[in-house]
């Protein structure tokens, strides 16, 4: 009986925009060709990815010596403040045990949620850890937040609800009708950031990152409305209440925000992300066809995991912050779950490195459509 065929399952997808895609294919990809790392907001979705963040800021990028942008909202920022201290592998993999450890089991979600919160921040910036990310002489770290206008700032839940709602309602015309109702704060280290002014309309902040307010900036951009509380009067920032940076950049586009080397022809964005498209807001999520298009992504090389490899991945899929509800009565198989996730994950970052060495990259990149 002839043995079983066996199927090789492909992990990683690598997505260019067109001049990207130009480049990988004529190229190749090289560390020297990256200007910025994106991080997106997600929640535990980073979890599928945190072996190929590991890869490309542990063992790739430090084969080069340019200096390199770090944008992220939310746990895109978490995980970005890893990236950018020493032993960033060791420092990833403390915030991806942190966040898989979370408990919510006969809490009062309300509290708990404030005290995880924290305790997740604290695993990844301690003292040392500020000075490695505010004296980086190589990544500068920037983290995005949501200036909140009228009821989103309120401090009381219902009117939250409501603004919420109302936002959600706007969403459905475009992401133009928010332009009154969010303002963006880009938080910053560095000396580039001046580029980071927004080109999608919204009145942007830049605020430099200091000893005093980076931990109330990180806070706030994972600070989930209605579900968490915001952050009010962050030293250095425009007067006000900071939700979530993933309520107006749920997946930074990098052209919404900057006209920096990656968009003027001088470097690529690299993005490390759960899926293989992006979406601009947080509310855009609840519209299918509401995804950013090829054309703000030019420049941009989304690195995704295969929906093959997704299948293959404990219930076939990544984790998600609904699993917290999804296994309350059986907390320790989320957990189980979450970690096998992360153990998986090393296969997409082992998988890059093979296909950037190789330069295998160029006859396995994808144009964005």
């Amino acid at each position: 009986m002839p043995a079983a065929k066996q199927v090789i399952v492909k992990p990683l997808r690598i997505l260019a925009g067109s001049e990207a895609y130009r480049h990988v294919r004529t190229n190749g990809l090289s560390p020297e060709d990256i200007s910025a790392v994106f991080g997106a907001s997600g929640a535990a979705k980073w979890l599928a990815i945190v072996g190929l963040d590991q890869s490309i800021f542990s063992d790739w990028l430090p084969r080069s010596s340019q200096s390199i942008d770090l944008y992220g909202t939310s746990v895109g920022a978490f995980k970005l403040a890893a990236a950018a201290q020493q032993n960033a592998g060791a420092v990833l993999t403390r915030l991806a045990d942190a966040y898989i450890a979370q408990d919510y089991v006969d809490k009062d979600i309300a509290t708990q949620v404030v005290i995880e919160t924290e305790r997740v921040i604290n695993s990844f910036l301690g003292d040392s850890a500020i000075d490695e990310i505010l004296n980086n002489s190589r990544f500068n770290y920037h983290c995005g937040t949501t200036l909140c206008r009228g009821w989103l700032g309120s401090s009381n839940p219902t009117k939250q609800k409501l603004a919420m709602v109302n936002s959600l309602c706007r969403s459905l015309l475009g992401r133009g009708f928010h332009h009154s109702l969010f303002d963006r704060c880009v938080f910053h280290s560095g000396e580039t950031t001046a580029a980071y002014s927004g080109n999608d309309g919204f009145r942007t902040h830049r605020i430099p990152l200091s000893r005093e307010n980076i931990f109330f900036a990180v806070q706030a951009s994972g600070s989930i409305p209605v579900l968490m509380p915001s952050v009010g009067d962050i030293p250095g920032a425009p007067p006000g209440t900071h939700c979530d940076g993933g309520v107006l950049d749920y997946h930074p586009v990098p052209s919404n925000l900057s006209q920096s080397d990656h968009q003027s022809g001088k470097g690529f964005v690299l993005y490390p992300h759960f899926y293989s498209y992006l979406k601009e807001g947080w509310f855009d999520k609840f519209w299918p066809w509401r995804k950013a298009v090829a054309s703000q992504l030019s420049r941009t090389i989304i690195l995704a995991p295969s929906d093959k490899f997704v299948a293959s991945l404990p219930g076939g899929q990544i984790p998600n912050r609904q699993d917290f509800r999804r296994f309350e009565k059986n907390d320790q198989e989320r957990i189980r779950r979450w970690k096998r996730a992360v153990e998986r994950s090393i296969e997409l970052g082992e998988a890059f490195l093979q296909l950037a060495e190789s330069g295998e990259v160029a006859a396995h990149v994808e144009l964005m459509d």
